[in-house]
């Protein structure tokens, strides 16, 4: 009973919270914060290319000539295979650092 007592105490808390918040009418959303400029506006800041290696063949081009029989690669952060379609290969994830291609499926 005490389990059933604390969850009910706790969905009361943020029933509470979410009234409140309603109630004051913050009406805050991320959306309506101030755009903060980069450093250097001269500058555009560009995204890190993750598919390459040290300057290597992207991910998606791995299957290509020497390993043209490789059906599925993964450099540990991205999976990719070969379909009817092409290549496809999946999103990279958060902080994941890339390491050299190797085939996972010949």
């Amino acid at each position: 009973m005490s389990i059933l007592r604390r969850m009910v105490f706790i969905v009361g808390l943020l029933a509470l919270g979410a009234s409140l918040g309603l109630a004051l009418g913050s009406g805050l959303y991320a959306a309506d914060l101030a755009v903060v400029p980069s450093h250097s506006p001269s500058k555009p800041h560009a995204p890190k290319d993750t598919s390459r290696i040290n300057g290597a063949t992207p991910l998606e081009e791995f299957a290509k000539g020497e390993n043209a029989a490789c059906t599925a690669w993964t450099d540990g952060c991205r999976t990719c295979g070969k379909g009817s379609d092409g290549v496809f290969c999946s999103n990279i994830g958060i902080a994941c650092q890339p390491s050299q291609p190797r085939c996972t499926r010949p």
